[in-house]
């Protein structure tokens, strides 16, 4: 009989054995390697939604310097404020001479057409020195225009109507300059503006439970921007559920240039980071006729936010070469800035 060998198919399993452990062990030696993640897109500022400004638009007024627009839609009316003085007086008779006026258009854009002096200066008031800068917002079912007499004082007017009369506050309700106020769903105030403490120009931040509250500052008056980043002119807004804010980079400290625009935010409103190192813009303005203006001086930036929360016009201050400051506006291309990181 012929004997089987029986150590060929034990020999042959082994061999698979080894064969299907080698396999085992690479696989887990050796992974398969992870794709990396990609990268987060670059943060997209206003400037990536405007559009050329409107050469036949915005605000002028002959013999008259204009400065720190603020509009508000009330109806069908659009009511912008601003500052205002002769233009004899040159861009610094703001410190004497400057009064807050109302103009009207039937669209965002203009031309507005003015309408009436608002507010002056008041001897033996808190706003002696003048009335400028003003902001106007509305709460509830009153009207509030803060604005300021000199530097560090900052003080509101109210009213019913936004043709007045207007009230004004007694005394001043915040002892810094630039007042960017936000009124909250629940009534409360949130106001954003600038001091200048030891020649540096910091962001600081006041909260009220109303517009006639008492006003209570923040980080206990502390830089609201990183280490000793400088500002001016800021304009506010909330949308992403998060503070956001474009001022001139009073000393270039984002983006390299004294006074271009620069966009911050914040999630909890003290503590405020840069969008972006990229300037929002310039003393360049284009126009919708594919014509260039360098200004001398281009500040006091305002955003505009329709009822669906989309910025759709951006307001600036801006003195040419020659003549006299006006206000220009650009069309924004429904800007909503995305949701940014919290702040660390």
């Amino acid at each position: 009989m012929r004997k089987i060998n029986t150590n060929v198919p034990f020999r042959f399993l082994a061999m698979c054995c080894l064969l299907v452990s080698l396999s085992c062990e690479s696989a887990v030696a050796d992974p398969p390697a992870k794709e990396e993640p990609l990268a987060a897109a670059a943060p997209q500022t206003i400037k990536d939604y405007l559009k050329p400004a409107m050469k036949n638009a915005g605000f002028s007024m002959e013999g008259y310097i204009l400065w720190c627009p603020t509009v508000i839609k009330v109806g069908d009316t659009y009511h912008m404020f601003a500052s205002r003085w002769p233009e004899q007086y040159g861009l610094a008779g703001w410190t004497t001479y400057s009064e807050i006026v109302r103009a009207t258009a039937d669209n965002i854009y203009g031309p507005y057409t003015f309408q009436e002096v608002v507010l002056q200066k008041r001897s033996g008031f808190w706003d002696n020195e003048r009335a400028h800068n003003p902001k106007i917002v509305k709460s509830g079912d009153t009207y509030v225009l803060y604005y300021i007499s000199t530097a560090n004082e900052t003080g509101y007017a109210y009213s019913r109507s936004i043709t007045g009369p207007w009230t004004r506050s007694d005394k001043i309700a915040m002892p810094f300059s630039n007042p960017a106020p936000l009124v909250k769903a629940d009534g409360s105030i949130y106001v954003f503006g600038r001091k200048a403490v030891n020649d540096i120009r910091i962001s600081q931040g006041y909260t009220a439970p109303a517009y006639n509250g008492a006003y209570s500052i923040l980080n206990s008056g502390n830089n609201l921007f990183p280490g000793k980043n400088q500002l001016e002119d800021p304009t506010i807004w909330w949308a992403a559920n998060q503070y956001n804010v474009i001022c001139s980079d009073f000393r270039g400290d984002v983006t390299g240039v004294n006074k271009d625009g620069v966009q911050y935010y914040s999630t909890d409103g003290v503590t405020f980071l840069p969008v972006s190192s990229e300037s929002i813009y310039s003393k360049t303005v284009t126009y919708d006729d594919n014509t260039t203006e360098k200004f001398s001086r281009r500040e006091r930036p305002f955003v505009y936010e329709n009822e669906k929360g989309q910025i759709t016009a951006f307001f600036t201050a801006c003195l040419p070469e020659k003549g006299p400051a006006r206000i220009v506006v650009q069309p924004v291309a429904n800007y909503v800035p995305q949701r940014f990181a919290a702040n660390k």
